[in-house]
């Protein structure tokens, strides 16, 4: 897993270095850098002063300058540690909520998907009723149907009830959930249902409209201050 960016203590840094030379300063950058990449040091002469980019005669001067600003033994640079860290459980409470996240996403899915099939049954039920009426009431002999006598359309009854739930401005809106419904009333007409239950309406329908995305688990590169 890639580590988060590394957060620069400017002042700390500054106060610490401020008896070196740009050599032995580049060293002891490099050192942290290592550390920070890699969650460790190794307690090695030889690793050291390559990790440090110094000829083996350089870092025997170098480290005793060095090694007191690390904790010993093993070379541990407790800021270092301690941003780690800090970075460690910033990632995992994000990913922690992420992932309750998904649960709750999950969860409307399935009611919505309830009341979907609710208003399925009730347009069954009613389509069969019709049909019964109709048939014990037929006459061979042709009879005008008065307007008032139509059934109402569905997609009126869903601007109508759109608009009830979203507020009287809501026809746009209701629009474009009818258009993400792929044109389906019923499943429109329940996603509005599913809003009507909701603290903000008018704030669920759009997040339908914009489209639910997967919920992946958090980049350790997002939301960590500072520079590498």
């Amino acid at each position: 897993m890639t580590p988060p960016k590394m957060t620069l203590h400017v002042g700390d840094t500054l106060r610490e270095t401020g008896h070196m030379r740009a050599l032995l300063f580049g060293a002891y950058m490099l050192l942290q850098l290592h550390h920070w990449a890699n969650g460790t040091l190794p307690d090695d002469d030889e690793q050291l002063s390559t990790i440090a980019r110094l000829s083996p005669q350089e870092w025997r001067k170098a480290k005793p300058v060095l090694e007191r600003l690390f904790q010993q033994p093993g070379w541990h640079h407790g800021r270092v540690e301690e941003d780690l860290a800090a970075a460690k459980a910033n990632y995992e409470k994000r990913a922690a909520a992420g992932s309750e996240g998904g649960k709750a996403a999950a969860k409307a899915k399935q009611s919505s998907s309830k009341n979907v099939a609710l208003l399925q049954q009730t347009d069954s039920n009613a389509t069969s009723n019709a049909s019964s009426s109709a048939l014990a009431t037929y006459n061979p002999l042709p009879k005008k149907k008065d307007a008032a006598d139509a059934a109402p359309d569905p997609e009126v009854e869903l601007f109508n009830r759109g608009r009830e739930v979203l507020g009287k401005q809501a026809g746009g809106l209701i629009s474009k959930l009818l258009a993400a419904k792929q044109k389906s009333i019923p499943l429109a007409r329940a996603a509005i249902e599913q809003a009507s239950t909701k603290s903000d309406p008018r704030e669920y329908i759009g997040a339908i409209i914009r489209g639910r995305k997967a919920d992946n688990e958090p980049n350790w590169l997002d939301g960590i201050p500072g520079v590498i």
